[in-house]
């Protein structure tokens, strides 16, 4: 016995060394009765979306370049696109924009339960100099771009560069009531995944920046063209991809609205990488709280997360000053017991998605990214960045942020794509959405992708080495979304299960919004190839909220969103919540761009001050408005804020104030 001990003790130490890291890794989770406990009283009524007849037939497939045929369920994997925002002028953001790949619409319409308000309706695909069979749209950022009061849409594309649909005089709102304006000059091809609107340079108006995914010029979805396409050259270090680029505002009018190229910007490390998602806040504040000789060079300046797929994502911290953008790349510092790939700019992950969202509640913005992290399959992990509290690090050109994922509970799910902080209870503790799954099938994939994964990276841009991933094909295609809940310690737990809510879908891009006025958070979820998903939130217990549709003067004319204005709040009990105006962060979900508070039970005539700062043409601005729980419409800098000094008694509340009943 002792004989065969010492001859296999090598293999039986290897074996409980293998079974205890198993254990470990494996998720462990609370039980279903205990999730229903959880979220007892949330309730979601499920509507499916239809996209608007654009003239086009439903299809389950792209066509693709030559070369990239025996792979084209994969090149045909994204797509699917949503966006809240009060497009009819409303005063809610109840209208949906919808980007279905089943047709390549991008749709129009009222949410379902806010009535008949308009007809739904589709935009054209501005095809002058290209093809109009090899152009597919990618997403939909609603935006008041030339900054007239009203709501624009900006598109974007494989095949062509994005344009914007300018919101113009005509009365009823269809495809009529917008005139496109081409926003790139020349007729460049692009392949773009992922675009933000924001303030980039500081100088008062708000700028464009988008992701491309394959190179510019590469002609992906013509499958008459010649030649290859390159696919990515690694697994995890891969920048043969398409470039970022940067459009800073220069001025607009009623039918116009004009952009400058500053590109040049970003390095290379910065500049290329297989974007997905993109996500711009300002996270550096404190740095800035503590040096009063830099306040008013760099304070409320976004930085930018870039998430990449096959590489590093990048966190760049910005240094801009109006017309003249300036980035410096910072990465998080890895500990002893940190995995490289769990720092922040090092990891070797498939980021697809990245949010920001008040999970310390200390007034510091967490970071979470979706990755690949499907057990039995391909088994990374997503990341959820918290802040350190370490006030310094910024000046030592690091991102002070650790990796929080596994003790709160999101660090796997599958294969994930975006993500989006959500209080759907009111609670004040918000949630965490994510899209899952990538392609629907009878045949399991996984077997060949984990070879491609491991073969040789110089083997990998070339298609023709790739199995086949095609119709029929399925990867991480028989799972559900995910409805992560934290309680009351913090950690989080999925609770989609546990709604009675729809699976063996995929899906790609999340919405969230206050469409019918009542304080609760609506959620549309994009679905790639199948009917896209309204979700009523009608929790019978929620908390209290403050959900706030912050503005200011626009440049022609009204008013437009304060976008990346930073809001904070403080509970009774101390605690601090932050959010601010998003201005499209994520993959292909754009929330509203309004601000919202879960309060918990709270009285409903409890009085809060809201600190709300913003940056105009003159600088950074700052106002306390006081607020009980309702929906509200704020112009900042108005008038009666302007008379009164700054931090006064007098001037808490004195901005424009409109409440908005239900």
């Amino acid at each position: 016995m002792m004989h065969l001990l010492r001859k296999h003790a090598a293999k039986a130490a290897t074996t409980l060394i293998a079974l205890v890291l198993y254990v470990l890794a494996t998720p462990r989770d609370i039980s279903a009765q205990d999730a229903k406990m959880l979220v007892a009283g949330l309730r979601f009524t499920p509507e499916y979306l239809a996209p608007a007849d654009n003239g086009e037939p439903l299809r389950d497939l792209r066509d693709v370049h030559p070369s990239l045929r025996a792979i084209d369920a994969w090149i045909s994997s994204v797509g699917a696109g949503v966006a809240l925002a009060d497009i009819a002028g409303s005063g809610r953001p109840a209208d949906i924009c919808l980007v279905d790949a089943r047709n390549n619409s991008v749709s129009v319409l009222p949410s379902p339960g806010t009535g008949k308000r308009f007809h739904p309706f589709a935009l054209p695909t501005p095809v002058e100099g290209y093809d109009a069979k090899t152009i597919a749209p990618m997403g939909c950022l609603p935006a008041d771009v030339n900054e007239d009061g009203r709501t624009d849409l900006v598109v974007y594309y494989w095949g062509r560069t994005p344009v914007v649909f300018l919101r113009n005089d005509t009365k009823e709102l269809s495809a009529q009531a917008f005139t496109v304006r081409e926003i790139v000059a020349g007729r460049e091809i692009w392949n773009t995944n992922a675009a933000i609107l924001s303030d980039i340079d500081g100088d008062g108006h708000p700028d464009l920046l988008f992701g491309n995914y394959f190179p510019e010029g590469d002609r992906v979805l013509d499958p008459s063209a010649a030649g290859d396409i390159h696919m990515q050259h690694s697994m995890s270090r891969a920048d043969n991809s398409g470039s970022k680029r940067l459009l800073l505002w220069q001025g607009a009018s009623f039918d116009a609205v004009r952009y400058r190229d500053a590109s040049d910007a970003f390095t290379p490390e910065m500049k290329f990488g297989w974007t997905l998602a993109m996500a711009a806040r300002d996270l550096d504040r404190d740095l800035i709280d503590a040096n009063e000789e830099e306040f008013g060079r760099y304070r409320q300046l976004p930085e930018i997360y870039i998430a990449n797929d096959f590489g590093p994502d990048r966190l760049l911290l910005n240094r801009s000053t109006p017309g003249k953008p300036k980035f410096v790349l910072v990465e998080g510092r890895r500990g002893f017991a940190t995995p490289r790939s769990k720092v922040i700019g090092r990891d070797s992950f498939k980021g697809m998605g990245v949010d920001f969202g008040d999970v310390a509640e200390d007034g510091h913005p967490a970071i979470a990214v979706s990755n690949i992290s499907s057990p039995y399959a391909l088994l990374e992990s997503h990341f959820l960045f918290v802040n350190t509290g370490d006030r310094a690090a910024w000046t030592r050109g690091e991102a002070p942020y650790s990796d929080e994922s596994y003790s709160r509970g999101t660090w796997t799910s599958n294969w994930a794509w975006d993500v989006k902080f959500a209080d759907v209870l009111n609670s004040s503790h918000p949630s965490l959405l994510q899209a899952i799954g990538f392609v629907h099938g009878d045949t399991n994939r996984w077997p060949q992708l984990q070879e491609l994964a491991m073969g040789n990276d110089e083997l990998l841009s070339h298609s023709s080495a790739w199995p086949r991933f095609s119709r029929g094909d399925d990867l991480s295609g028989q799972d559900h979304d995910r409805l992560f809940v934290p309680d009351g310690s913090g950690k989080f737990h999925d609770v989609w299960p546990s709604l009675g809510l729809d699976g063996g879908t995929v899906s790609r891009g999340i919405a969230t919004g206050d469409v019918f006025g009542d304080g609760r958070l609506a959620v549309v979820i994009a679905r790639q190839w199948s009917p896209s998903l309204f979700l009523r939130n009608e929790t019978s217990d929620a908390g209290r909220a403050i959900s706030i549709d912050l503005r200011v003067p626009g440049a022609v004319a009204g008013t437009r969103a304060a976008t990346g204005a930073e809001v904070r709040l403080r509970l009774p009990d101390r605690r601090v919540l932050t959010t601010s105006v998003d201005g499209g962060s994520g993959h292909s979900g754009r929330r509203a761009p309004d601000v919202h508070f879960g309060l918990g039970q709270v009285p409903d005539n409890e009085l809060f001050d809201v600190e709300v700062t913003w940056r105009d043409e003159t600088g950074v601005r700052s106002e306390v408005i006081s607020l009980t729980p309702g929906r509200f419409q704020v112009v900042l800098g108005a008038n009666e804020c302007q008379s009164l000094p700054i931090g006064s008694e007098e001037r808490k509340g004195a901005c424009r104030v409109n409440h908005i009943n239900p």
